[in-house]
């Protein structure tokens, strides 16, 4: 493979021209304008700011007192041939990729990222004594080595190669976003040669100067249709096709919009095209190409740090300090997306390098032509959401990988109130894991539905669980006894009713139900399943004359349910579970009938049925601790957490209940029941309205 690699004349991606200085709090127009537009707000709305991530930029030179950067800076390094000097550009890139939010001057995409710095000039400007725009390459090497050797896993290179008018002039499109340079050329301007080899020496020099760390390279300034390097090395290959870089370089480009009318390519920026470096028969052989590795990031009148000794005549004459200056380029782009990895690797450390650079380029906004804007506009808002199908977290150790286990949709529970799992610490902090390995917090509480069913649209409350085809048969049993017989498609009851004095009237009922997938009209799917059970309960009911006819009515009934669980399933049931339902109030009779027939009216105070003993166990990962490797990768390692939680609901539903009944003979009625649900379904403060009609008839 023949590389045309362009390694000498190496310079800084300057804008062609900066704002003025402003000084003050200019923190709310960072975030309200090209922050927001890369989503980096939303991000740091999600709990990601760059805490724990330390991002490396080789520039010119740094104000280390700016205060903007002062309190993230870990280290700093000099491998320039040049003594230690103050560097405008590389102020800013650092600031823009993690200055401080303290409420004063500017803010990065990262705030909370820390910064190792490298200077890496090869100028000094003899007017101001700041760093020039000359860049030592090979001192760019050794600074990168470094900013790794000291836990960057970012590095920053808002710098890169420059294509002087001749190079451009000699250099062809062969085919769309794919040019040819020229064989051999010598600027005999400078006396420099631009190298050429059949070699990849070049390249795998800088591959060598890192392992782990993405390397976020600016594309350039030269308004060229093809990027610059050394990003552009983003593309090379060894002789088996397989990345020299793995994957972890990303290419960043200039755009300039308000986010309104629109993103379009800065003038200066160099474009997503690629020079070609194996070419046979006129046709580009290259098996990637510059856009594969290429997205845009705003970089017009970006705010970054300007150091103190860069301050204009009118500012030391008024004594500010700690100034914010506008910078333009490609430069300032790449330090945007700089500090928007360190919001993902915050996030998720388990991610390799080459798995953050995919997760930038997948989830960009495209722009247009891809040869122009690559992938499209870094989208840090839509980077941090999940991506894929969600499955709950399993013991499964992530490294960036997904993982197989049960999908959250379709996992979830359907309750009437009966019982609650809404305190389970394990449910609000479950983990789930999305298809490219990143786990998120979710709260499965939330996944709990209510069904508000009135149960007084049935002759006993426990019946409301009982399915469909509910029928219900009375028949006369001795002198003043009624037996009752309910029936549906999973459960049946009898009730049997007396005159057990002249004032007092009583009735015993029992009955059993069998229900499928869960319990007490509770059932679960997914994740969350239920075996099935059966519940057998009993109850006393009275009816006891006050005064006239005036009585005073209640009930208390009580039941066992035997449970079932599901294998794997996050929630496991105690064996057993009791609950009970109860109800109290007055009946006044003979209102606008009496004698054969009659009418009651009754306002009573009910409680539907709600487990009073019973406890589940919760198991799943609600966390992970994190191990890095010998080889410079981080693990996740999935925390699982038990628990066990009490079914009986916090809220237990009441209910009002307005009934009227009228009956024909003892032996026929009908009956009308206006229910005011309190709590309903479980739910703390929710209520309800319902209307339920039942008919009977003796046989």
């Amino acid at each position: 493979m023949k590389l045309k690699t362009l390694t000498l004349a190496i310079a800084l991606a300057l804008s062609a021209g900066a704002n003025a200085q402003v000084f003050g709090n200019q923190e709310t127009v960072a975030t309200t304008s090209y922050l927001k537009a890369v989503g980096a707000p939303q991000a740091w709305a999600r709990g990601f700011t760059g805490k724990g991530i330390i991002i490396g930029v080789v520039d010119n030179g740094f104000d280390l007192k700016q205060t903007d950067i002062k309190k993230n800076v870990l280290a700093f390094a000099n491998f320039s041939s040049t003594a230690v000097v103050v560097g405008v550009h590389g102020t800013q890139m650092a600031s823009i990729a993690a200055g401080v939010a303290d409420g004063n001057g500017t803010v990065g995409v990262a705030p909370d990222a820390k910064l190792v710095l490298a200077q890496a000039n090869s100028t000094v400007s003899s007017s101001t004594g700041l760093a020039g725009t000359g860049i030592s390459m090979a001192s760019v090497l050794k600074g990168m080595a470094w900013a790794e050797a000291q836990g960057a896993s970012i590095i920053n290179l808002s710098l890169g190669s420059t294509y002087d008018s001749t190079f451009q002039s000699k250099t062809v499109m062969i085919a769309p976003g794919i040019y040819n340079a020229p064989d051999s050329y010598t600027n005999k301007i400078g006396g420099l040669d631009y190298l050429y080899g059949s070699s990849l020496k070049d390249v795998a020099a800088f591959a060598g100067t890192t392992k782990n760390a993405v390397i976020v390279a600016a594309s350039g300034n030269s308004a060229t249709p093809f990027a610059q390097f050394p990003g552009a090395y983003a593309t090379q290959t060894d002789a088996n096709g397989n990345l020299l870089l793995g994957g972890r370089v990303i290419i960043v480009g200039n755009v300039k919009g308000d986010g309104k009318g629109g993103w379009i390519m800065s003038e200066t920026s160099s474009a997503a095209g690629s020079l070609c470096s194996n070419i046979v028969a006129s046709v580009c052989q290259d098996k990637y190409y510059v856009k594969d590795f290429y997205v845009v990031a705003p970089g017009t009148g970006i705010l970054g740090a300007i150091p103190d000794s860069a301050r204009t005549a009118a500012s030391i004459t008024a004594g500010k300090t700690n100034g914010v200056g506008g910078v333009s380029g490609s430069s300032p782009a790449a330090a945007v997306v700089s500090g928007g990895i360190a919001l993902m690797k915050q996030a998720w450390p388990q991610l390799r390098a080459n798995q953050l650079v995919s997760l930038v380029l997948n989830t960009a906004t495209p722009l247009g032509d891809s040869n122009v804007y690559g992938k499209g506009m870094v989208n840090f808002d839509k980077a941090t959401q999940p991506m894929g199908q969600l499955t709950l977290a399993n013991l499964t150790k992530l490294t960036g990988s997904g993982i197989t286990g049960t999908a959250v949709v379709g996992t979830g529970i359907v309750t009437s109130g009966s019982s609650s799992l809404g305190t389970s610490s394990v449910l609000q902090n479950t983990q789930v894991v999305d298809t490219i390995g990143r786990n998120y917090t979710v709260d499965m509480t939330k996944a709990v539905g209510y069904n508000n069913a009135l149960s007084y649209q049935y002759g006993t409350p426990w019946m409301a669980f009982g399915g469909s085809n509910y029928r219900q048969v009375v028949t006369p049993v001795g002198r003043d006894g009624l037996l009752s017989i309910m029936a549906s498609d999973s459960g049946s009851s009898s009730q049997y009713e007396w005159q057990q004095t002249d004032d007092t009237r009583l009735s015993i009922e029992v009955g059993a139900l069998s229900e499928r997938n869960g319990f007490l009209g509770t059932h679960g799917g997914g994740a969350m399943s239920f075996g099935g059970s059966n519940t057998a309960w009993t109850g006393l009911g009275f009816s006891k004359n006050i005064v006239g006819s005036t009585n005073l009515i209640g009930s208390y009934t009580v039941g066992l349910t035997r449970t079932g669980n599901v294998q794997g399933s996050m929630v496991q049931l105690d064996s057993s579970v009791i609950a009970d339902s109860w109800k109290l109030g007055v009946a006044q009779s003979n209102l606008a009938f009496s004698g054969k027939t009659k009418d009651t009216l009754s306002l009573t105070v009910a409680s539907p049925v709600a487990v009073r003993k019973g406890s589940a166990t919760v198991m799943g990962v609600t966390g992970y601790t994190y191990t890095d490797n010998a080889d410079g990768t981080t693990d996740a390692n999935p925390v699982m957490q038990t628990e066990r939680v009490s079914l009986a609901p916090k809220a237990r539903e009441m209910n009002l209940v307005l009934g009227y009944t009228v009956t024909q003979n003892n032996t026929s009625s009908i009956g009308v029941n206006v229910v005011r649900q309190f709590n309903a379904g479980g739910q703390a403060g929710v209520q309800g309205t319902g209307v339920s009609i039942m008919a009977r008839s003796v046989f």
